[in-house]
């Protein structure tokens, strides 16, 4: 009989103190979860990206095998727009490259942005490092044509992330030489942010712990913090003449 009863109370439910003790228990699980699986989508998406860049890598070694060793330039042939490069290159790569960061939020993908006279969309996620560029290398410079002419190719970066907005987010290459004002020393991690979506990958936003994807000219891809790869004009790893 007492045996009965006992099972009696038991089916009777939870108390109020059991369910809010239970409640408390999954709100703290889906605290724990929620910045897990924010890290897990960042990773994966981290991951794509570098995955691009490897193979626009691949294509430009191709097309160097077969163009003397050249450096892609942006602007060639009949692709005269922003991603001319990928056009370009696309050729080699033996499929479409995937031009778009999964990371990338542009809205100048969907929409058309003013620039000058003549509307433009955003074609790629990603840019040439215009000191390997010798259309468009900073003046005084001595930029290289081939790849063969780069000593330390690991070294040296060619393709990096394009901003989100503004008027370089439908740029073909990224214009270092404006990173830096001897003028105004302190602007300059504005002035990167204002052409890199510096810690799209991880890291603080906007900050030099920021962090990006960039491909390298031996071939290989690295995500790294913004001032890892740029302090000055001195002390980076776009220039080939000061690259470590």
């Amino acid at each position: 009989m007492v045996a009965k009863r006992t099972l009696l109370r038991w089916r009777g439910g939870f108390t109020l103190v059991e369910l809010l003790v239970v409640i408390g228990i999954i709100v703290v699980l889906i605290g724990l979860l929620i910045p897990a699986l924010r890290k897990a989508r960042q990773a994966s998406m981290r991951t794509q990206c570098l995955a691009n860049i490897r193979s626009m890598e691949t294509a430009q070694m191709l097309y160097a095998s077969e163009q003397h060793n050249l450096l892609v330039e942006p602007g060639d042939g009949s692709y005269a727009v922003q991603g001319s490069w990928i056009g370009m290159l696309e050729p080699y790569a033996g499929k479409a490259l995937v031009r778009r960061c999964p990371a990338d939020a542009s809205p100048y993908f969907a929409s058309s942005y003013q620039l000058s006279a003549s509307p433009v969309f955003r074609l790629t996620s990603y840019g040439l490092n215009n000191y390997v560029t010798p259309s468009h290398a900073p003046l005084g410079t001595v930029p290289p044509k081939r790849i063969t002419q780069v000593r330390h190719s690991s070294s040296v970066i060619q393709f990096g992330e394009l901003a989100e907005t503004g008027s370089y987010a439908v740029a073909d290459h990224i214009h270092v030489d404006d990173f830096y004002s001897p003028l105004l020393p302190k602007t300059t991690l504005a002035r990167i942010c204002g052409q890199m979506p510096v810690g799209r990958h991880g890291g603080t936003r906007n900050f030099w712990s920021g962090v990006l994807n960039f491909g390298f000219l031996d071939g290989h891809a690295e995500s790294l913090a913004i001032r890892a790869v740029y302090t000055d004009p001195g002390h980076n790893r776009f220039n080939p003449a000061v690259a470590p």
